[in-house]
């Protein structure tokens, strides 16, 4: 983790990223059950959720301080990808894009069955 992830107010998780904790997180769960999921997290750690896109997937979240657009795609019908884009309001990220992407992870994956992440490249 150099410079760039301290400074950087963005961050992006993909099926191929470098770092090992931003790639694409695959779950044995179907689209209802992760989105279900991710909407009670925002409403837990007071996030408004803006929209609902269930046509693409999409849900944005936005709070006083950053906004998060999560992806959730249906695979096969037992496995589901979920990944997330992260922007804060700061001129400086200060790692917290990389932060808030690790911890939605981790109560993702305590509450949906979690298979593997960047199973796909």
């Amino acid at each position: 983790m150099g410079v760039f992830y301290f400074a950087s107010n963005i961050e992006e998780t993909s099926e191929r990223h470098n770092n090992q904790n931003l790639r694409t997180h695959y779950y044995n769960s179907r689209y209802n059950e992760l989105k279900q999921i991710v909407i009670s997290y925002a409403k837990a750690n007071k996030m408004t959720v803006k929209s609902e896109d269930d046509k693409h997937g999409e849900i944005f979240l936005q709070s006083s301080r950053f906004h998060i657009i999560v992806s959730i795609m249906q695979i096969t019908p037992l496995e589901t990808s979920v990944d997330f884009k992260v922007q804060t309001y700061k001129l400086l990220g200060l790692f917290k894009p990389l932060k808030l992407i690790t911890s939605f992870y981790i109560y993702l994956n305590s509450k949906a069955q979690f298979k593997g992440a960047g199973l796909h490249p």
